[in-house]
């Protein structure tokens, strides 16, 4: 199996998954939050280019990437807000109840967008 072949090893949302703050993100924000339009768009795109770019892969040493899902959505929906700035981003990401929904659990910082 070549290396494009198998399957990229990505770092997945969950946002079901409770965490020592004892926010569960999915029911703190609304159902029919703009993140959630986003997060529903991005889902629907085609990324296969974006996961076969990933070196990190299934049965090979390395850390998982971050899902190309996230760092889209997150730039979408920080254009709708109005950001610009990916520390911006990072920011909001530990600060803001929509992008942390986006993330649901992943940690990013501005290097993530580069």
């Amino acid at each position: 199996m070549s290396e494009h072949e198998s399957k990229a090893r990505v770092v997945e949302a969950n946002r079901a998954q409770l965490r020592l703050v004892s926010l569960d993100l999915e029911s703190e924000l609304a159902g029919d939050h703009q993140a959630r339009a986003v997060w529903a768009f991005v889902e629907r795109l085609d990324l296969r280019e974006f996961y076969e770019r990933i070196q990190s892969r299934e049965g090979k040493a390395g850390r998982p990437a971050t899902d190309p899902r996230i760092l889209l959505a997150l730039w979408v929906y920080a254009t709708i807000d109005g950001v610009g700035s990916a520390r911006e981003i990072e920011r909001l990401s530990s600060q803001h109840l929509a992008y942390q929904w986006i993330c649901g659990g992943v940690n990013v910082n501005h290097h993530s967008f580069v």
